[in-house]
């Protein structure tokens, strides 16, 4: 009973904003493979979701495009990090394969010619998990590992009739049980045993659906997985159907949020509903922070691919030792140092920098407020609740950009709002907000939301007071009024009173009279 107790706490801890619980992932995407059939989403998939883990709090350790050697080294990272954590989750995209219902990730220079290469040319998922079992109280695995992989097959032959049937189409079931945690969630972007799509576009269609969903506010991973189920069942014609094992004691959420105030949907005048908060809450504040430093960090990294210099990959390497894009740097600088391309797309700018010895990309960046176009993604990661949409709507009124009613439902007339605040501050114009952008149109309107919060308040006391001495006065009047009615009753009656004993009393002395006369 008292186990049962703690995992429940644990599970309602896990649920809590970021800054409450210590929240660790592994993000891994290989698809530069260099012996087998190369994939185009794997590494896309893992940037998208590295960035998307560490807008909810995550502290993300990530490999893109990594050696046996490399997966090594990365796992060891994470498993440092996993230890006690409330929350620990593995995101995988790339190759892999089942042998005798073991699931295997496949490095990028994995070279599978016999039974011997499982052991020294894969790194076993069971491996993984055994490092997020560590005192970790809910664990979440995600595998878009199912795709079609030449080197099962070719393992296969090599292993002759007798033993190639312990190879496994896509990937073998794992169960939860055998986790060792009670707070667990398995998703594979198919069923096991099946085959799942790299995809058309950036990403796969089981990528595309979760980075879509998992940060959705107040949404518990069980019902994130149950949109992710149906997204990719669409998206695949019915031909793909994500797998999920799940064991939780209560609902799991990765986005967690709680108003901050009650509804708010007057203008300045109407004081009947409730006056909105004047700051956001703390969880979607840190979550906002976070979503603007991977804006920056990817705009880091899209500037020094463009300069494509050794000096600019130094220079992100520098200012992001653990970044996302850490090891497609290093790879790049080999590339460059071994002088199979041109060292530079820009030669005077490298110049520069070699000159000055000074890593000028970091320090001279377009600013990530107008460089960065907003879409309905960097918008939804932002994790606004009605409330607030609500207060933008009114910030954008703030800035004379009038949007109309603040509803929190961002209609045509708010798009058409916010693409000419984008326009008059120099921003691309979208009609979507970024997190850079909020942060913009948050300082910009600090005095006058606040000024307006004022007066909303202000307004709304008044009308409590003066509902309160309408009240007053109506009980008062109300009190009297029952008095005065109580008298007259009271006179009514008395005088009733009066004249009956008067009339009995006339009665009653003739008679008596009458009486004594007779006798004398």
């Amino acid at each position: 009973m008292f186990k049962h107790l703690i995992a429940v706490l644990v599970i309602a801890l896990a649920g809590t904003s970021p800054a409450l619980a210590k929240r660790v992932a592994l993000v891994l995407g290989n698809g530069a493979y260099e012996h087998t059939v190369a994939l185009p989403n794997p590494a896309n998939d893992a940037e998208v979701m590295a960035g998307k883990l560490r807008g909810l709090g995550f502290d993300v350790v990530s490999g893109m495009d990594q050696t046996y050697s490399d997966m090594r080294r990365t796992v060891m990272e994470f498993a440092k990090k996993a230890y006690g954590a409330d929350i620990a989750v593995l995101f995988y995209a790339g190759h892999g394969m089942q042998i005798a219902g073991q699931n295997l990730l496949i490095p990028v220079d994995a070279r599978i010619e016999d039974e011997t290469s499982i052991d020294f040319e894969t790194i076993s998922v069971d491996f993984i998990m055994r490092q997020m079992s560590k005192d970790v109280k809910v664990q979440m695995v995600f595998l878009d590992a199912c795709r079609d992989n030449p080197l099962a097959r070719t393992l296969a032959r090599r292993m002759g009739p007798s033993r190639s049937g312990s190879v496994g189409t896509g990937l073998a079931e794992i169960k939860v049980q055998e986790t060792g945690g009670e707070g667990s969630v398995i998703a594979f972007s198919t069923s096991p045993g099946d085959v799942a799509l790299d995809g058309e576009g950036s990403n796969s269609p089981f990528t595309s659906a979760l980075i879509r969903h998992i940060d959705t506010p107040n949404a518990s991973i069980q019902t994130v997985m149950t949109r992710v189920t149906g997204d990719v069942y669409d998206a695949t014609e019915k031909r793909q159907r994500p797998w999920v094992n799940a064991s939780l004691i209560g609902e799991v959420f990765l986005n967690k949020q709680t108003d901050a105030g009650t509804q708010q949907v007057a203008g300045l005048g109407d004081t009947a509903k409730t006056a909105p908060q004047a700051t956001a809450p703390a969880a979607s504040a840190a979550a906002t922070q976070s979503t603007i430093a991977w804006e920056r960090e990817k705009l880091v990294w899209n500037t020094v691919k463009e300069s494509d210099t050794i000096a600019d990959y130094e220079a992100y390497l520098s200012a992001y030792p653990e970044g996302t894009f850490k090891n497609f740097a290093r790879n790049a600088i080999k590339r460059l140092q071994s002088g199979t391309q041109v060292a530079s797309r820009n030669s005077t700018a490298a110049d520069q920098a070699t000159e000055t010895g000074v890593a000028t990309t970091a320090t001279n960046l377009p600013d990530p407020q107008k460089s960065v176009a907003g879409t309905a993604d960097t918008e939804a990661s932002i994790g606004w609740n009605r409330t607030a949409r609500r207060e933008v709507q009114t910030r954008l009124n703030l800035t004379g950009n009038n949007v109309g009613r603040p509803d929190g439902a961002f209609g045509p007339k708010t798009r058409a709002g916010i693409t000419t605040w984008q326009t008059q501050n120099g921003l691309v114009p979208s009609g979507y907000f970024t997190a850079a952008q909020y942060v913009l149109l948050t300082s910009q309107t600090e005095a006058q939301y606040a000024a307006y919060v004022a007066e909303v308040n202000r307004k709304r006391a008044a009308a409590a007071a003066a509902k309160k001495t309408r009240s007053s006065t109506t009980r008062a009047n109300t009190a009297t009024n029952r008095n005065q009615n109580t008298r007259q009753q009271n006179n009514n009656n008395n005088g009733g009173n009066t004249a009956g004993a008067a009339f009995m009393g006339g009665v009653v002395g003739g008679i008596l009279g009458g009486a004594i006369g007779s006798r004398y």
